[in-house]
């Protein structure tokens, strides 16, 4: 997959339409028409992040690479990893999960795991009391996260599975959601074979 651009807004890391249009292997219409035939399912500020005008000439200015993107428009939607989700369920094709996947662990996450987590010191530590390092271990933490990942889809899925639809729809819901609980029950298999450090920690 092609080297996403990677874009900033309010502290977190989101797509342009064209974008996640590309990486998802569809038009642009596509997912602007997905957007508004279901505009009451997406969260302002959970699914995705609105910019009008002078919002957008600020970011314009910030990622000069993406002005030809929004150049004829005074305002556009900005997605999350939440709104990257709720597309690749209403595209529900392989390619879309797959990409979301990649989305998830290579894109969205990867900020959080650049930042080197401080190694306990536990030699010039005096007092404490001895805990498990879940909280800072990051093997652990990228395993947690993993969990969620596929307990949101899991949510979502649900959602989708508690309305009416066609007979081919319902299987390619129900092929989904296989899908996911496999994923989910690996991704817990693998949490429950990690053993967690023994560390000092003051205040405990």
């Amino acid at each position: 997959m092609q080297s996403l651009q990677v874009i900033e807004i309010k502290g977190q890391r989101v797509l342009t339409t064209r974008q996640l249009a590309t990486a998802y292997e569809t038009e642009i219409k596509v997912i602007q028409n997905n957007f508004q035939r279901n505009k009451d399912r997406y969260t302002a500020g959970k699914h995705y992040i609105y910019m009008d005008r002078d919002e957008l000439r600020e970011v314009k200015a910030t990622y000069p690479q993406i002005e030809g993107e929004l150049n004829r428009t005074s305002r556009a939607n900005f997605w999350t990893e939440k709104g990257a989700l709720l597309h690749a369920k209403s595209l529900n094709t392989d390619k879309a999960w797959e990409v979301y996947d990649y989305l998830v662990d290579f894109y969205f996450r990867i900020k959080n795991e650049d930042v080197p987590v401080e190694k306990p010191e536990p030699e010039k530590r005096k007092s404490g009391r001895a805990v498990v390092d879940v909280p800072e271990n990051a093997d652990m933490q990228k395993a947690i996260q993993d969990v969620r990942k596929y307990l949101n889809a899991l949510d979502v899925i649900m959602i989708e599975y508690n309305v009416y639809r066609c007979e081919e729809n319902f299987q390619n819901l129900k092929r989904n959601l296989d899908i996911i609980w496999l994923g989910l029950g690996r991704k817990i298999v693998d949490l429950m074979g990690m053993e967690p450090q023994i560390i000092i920690k003051e205040g405990y």
